[in-house]
């Protein structure tokens, strides 16, 4: 027997760009940040983190610049969230 059809269509997302390593400190702890997401899990992870930031789950202040249009804002609040989650070696 077939596999029942899916009702709701699955959209492609792309999200590309690029950034150098060793040039910034601060980009280098995100990209050591991302090498330790498994391979495969990277695009679950990074739209399971835009998702609870555009819906107040990473606390007000990223959902306020997110609404207000305030790239410099969130640019910090989003800072402020990653730095939890980057293990600072130093």
């Amino acid at each position: 027997m077939a596999r029942p059809r899916d009702k709701t269509r699955s959209e492609r997302i792309r999200i590309d760009g690029y950034r150098k390593r060793g040039v910034d400190a601060r980009q280098d702890k995100t990209f050591a940040w991302l090498d330790a997401i498994p391979a495969g899990k990277r695009f679950d992870f990074a739209w399971e983190l835009f998702t609870a930031a555009l819906n107040g789950e990473l606390g007000s202040v990223m959902q306020q610049a997110v609404e207000d249009g305030d790239v410099e804002k969130a640019r910090e609040a989003a800072t402020q969230i990653v730095s939890a989650f980057v293990v600072d070696d130093d």
